[in-house]
């Protein structure tokens, strides 16, 4: 098994994008008019069942277009896993906008060992796999810009206690930059995170197959970054500033009564159920 070998088969896939027959939206999810499954999300992760039961027998998958709303996290700390957002940005890719990619996480046992990201607008493939770092585009991050707003992702749908966090958090990323950005994916918010485009990334109550795939890359990079993985959901935070990080998971915490881990390599997972 080589995850270098699934991201030539995704950049495969990416190949055939321009063809307007992909953009067709075959489903809405949940009632949500933003949340879109596109012909190119179905072969995207056609390919990547494919590649599983071929290439990681005893591998199970865990996709945005084959799980389940039950499903239960716990399970990622036992066994070998693929986590994939088979194609994040689903309504910009439908509506020609920029702004879309596909994030695989690689789990033995809880620990992240290995990641895909594939950026196709940017000819970018991000692979992580055996302790070493594979890019088709050599960067490093820099400080971030002066100017760099923070991105911020959250569901449709928060309880109570995560709207009082939620606007909160917009007044503290108000005091502490130029702004919030949100433009629908969370792989591109993160990316831009690392070439300093953005002061930091918070993913709000993400599904968590939004984020886990940047794990091993936050860590790699050297950004603080802290995570809370539920039974349902992640939140991740990570930046450039290590003190906004902090006030920023304290935000959460102190409304939804949940405590952050720090990402750290070859940990495993801590999953609160």
């Amino acid at each position: 098994m080589s995850l270098l070998s699934l991201a030539a088969q995704v950049c495969n896939v990416f190949g055939a994008a321009e063809d307007s027959g992909l953009r067709m939206v075959q489903k809405v999810k949940d009632d949500q008019a933003r949340d879109v499954v596109s012909a190119l999300d179905q072969r995207l992760h056609a390919m990547t069942a494919s590649y599983v039961a071929d290439c990681m027998p005893g591998c199970t998958l865990l996709s945005e277009e084959g799980a389940a709303p039950s499903d239960d996290l716990a399970a990622l700390a036992q066994g070998e896993w693929l986590v994939v957002d088979p194609l994040d940005g689903s309504n910009n890719y439908v509506l020609s906008l920029p702004g879309y990619g596909f994030m695989a996480a690689h789990l033995v046992d809880g620990v992240v060992s290995g990641s895909v990201v594939v950026l196709p607008e940017h000819d970018l493939y991000i692979v992580f796999e055996h302790g070493e770092l594979l890019l088709s585009q050599r960067f490093a991050p820099p400080s971030a810009a002066a100017s760099a707003p923070i991105y911020y992702a959250y569901p449709p749908r928060l309880s109570e206690a995560g709207r009082r966090a939620r606007a909160e958090l917009l007044d503290l990323v108000d005091q502490r930059s130029t702004g919030l950005y949100r433009y629908g994916s969370a792989c591109m918010g993160a990316y831009n995170l690392l070439r300093g485009r953005h002061g930091a990334f918070i993913g709000h109550r993400v599904r968590v197959w939004d984020a886990l795939a940047y794990v091993p890359l936050l860590h790699w990079f050297g950004l603080p970054a802290r995570y809370h993985l539920g039974a349902s959901d992640l939140t991740l935070i990570a930046g450039f500033d290590e003190k906004f990080v902090d006030e920023a998971c304290a935000v959460i915490s102190a409304h939804e009564a949940i405590t952050f881990n720090t990402i750290s390599h070859d940990a495993k997972l801590v999953i609160s159920i």
